[in-house]
């Protein structure tokens, strides 16, 4: 089993502690730190200061979305990383959603499969140390070379997306493919368009790196570790526009996001949380004390899962993430 690690980012502590957890996750054989940026620290920042305390540890931006940069500068942004770590940088991308983009970016959330494929494209150029004379419908762009190269030849692009379409271009378009809250009884629904995009394009589906990004957290009180997680799911499912809602219904649990969404636009928080079922729970999350989560990640590789990306819920304490880091190590070498 391959094990990679969201890092925290929702509160200081998270921040003060980025490298400790970097540097912990890098001692106990973890591939890979992903760094999220929603409204609050960019991701660049922080990798740049992980980079600068690790050796192995590769830097995932986990995920940086393709409206408020341009490629231009996410090329720029992704060659420096990989110059100043060795060679250790994963470019993560993605639409992020019509909240995050219209209300705190200010931009018009418009053609996001077009804007992604062509922000591929253009990375690849410009990484490559191409001219980049490139037009598009969302992009134009003429007479530059990109000044500095990345140490790797070719840098490792991932996208994160959720509906089959876009799903189907990420199999014919990226090297990963990072979905998130992927239900395990679902897997080979889940699956398929990546799949029927490889193939479409003419490449083999194993091609594209599966790193199934999961909810995970370890506490000696497993109810406490289930907790955080309900509240996490609770959080996407009802607050955070229609995307996960949706993905939930997909999955059979369309009663159960339907209340959810109900008592969080009412206000009623906890509800909503308490809402989350245990099947849910089971089928979505590596949740409970060290033993359950090593169960867990062991039902999830039988299934056919290679890659975890564990992901703290928000709530989790600096404590609690470095618990769930040991906890979750004894997998990688099975």
């Amino acid at each position: 089993m391959r094990l990679s690690y969201v890092a925290p980012f929702s509160r200081p502590e998270h921040r003060a502690q980025a490298t400790a957890h970097a540097e912990r996750a890098e001692a106990l054989g973890y591939e890979a730190v992903w760094m999220p940026e929603a409204f609050g620290s960019d991701a660049f920042t922080l990798l740049g200061l992980i980079a600068g305390r690790t050796r192995r540890l590769r830097l995932a931006t986990g995920i940086v979305n393709v409206y408020s940069r341009t490629p231009a500068l996410l090329a720029q942004s992704f060659a420096t990383l990989d110059e100043i770590s060795g060679g250790r940088a994963i470019a993560g991308l993605g639409t992020s959603g019509p909240i995050v983009i219209r209300d705190w970016h200010a931009m018009a959330y418009d053609k996001p499969l077009t804007r992604t494929r062509e922000t591929v494209e253009i990375l690849r150029l410009a990484l490559a140390g191409e001219r980049v004379d490139y037009e598009g419908d969302c992009f134009t762009m003429q007479g530059f070379r990109l000044l500095i190269r990345p140490v790797q030849r070719t840098l490792p692009i991932y996208l994160a997306t959720l509906k089959p379409r876009a799903v189907r271009q990420t199999g014919a378009i990226a090297d990963g493919w990072l979905p998130t809250h992927v239900s395990l009884r679902n897997l080979e629904a889940v699956r398929a368009p990546l799949v029927a995009g490889a193939e479409a394009a003419g490449r083999p589906a194993g091609d594209v790196d599966m790193a199934v990004m999961t909810l995970a957290v370890a506490d000696a009180d497993g109810e406490a570790a289930r907790a955080l997680c309900r509240e996490h799911l609770a959080y996407y499912i009802g607050g955070m526009g229609s995307f996960y809602s949706e993905l939930m219904t997909g999955y059979g649990y369309g009663v159960e996001a339907d209340a959810i969404v109900a008592a969080w636009r009412a206000d009623r928080r906890g509800e909503a949380a308490a809402l989350v079922t245990d099947e849910m729970l089971a089928d979505l999350v590596i949740a409970g004390n060290p033993a359950e989560c090593r169960a867990a990640i062991e039902e999830r590789q039988a299934a056919g899962i290679s890659h975890i990306v564990a992901f703290p819920p928000h709530g989790a304490d600096g404590a609690q993430v470095a618990v769930t880091l040991d906890a979750l190590a004894p997998a990688i070498s099975s």
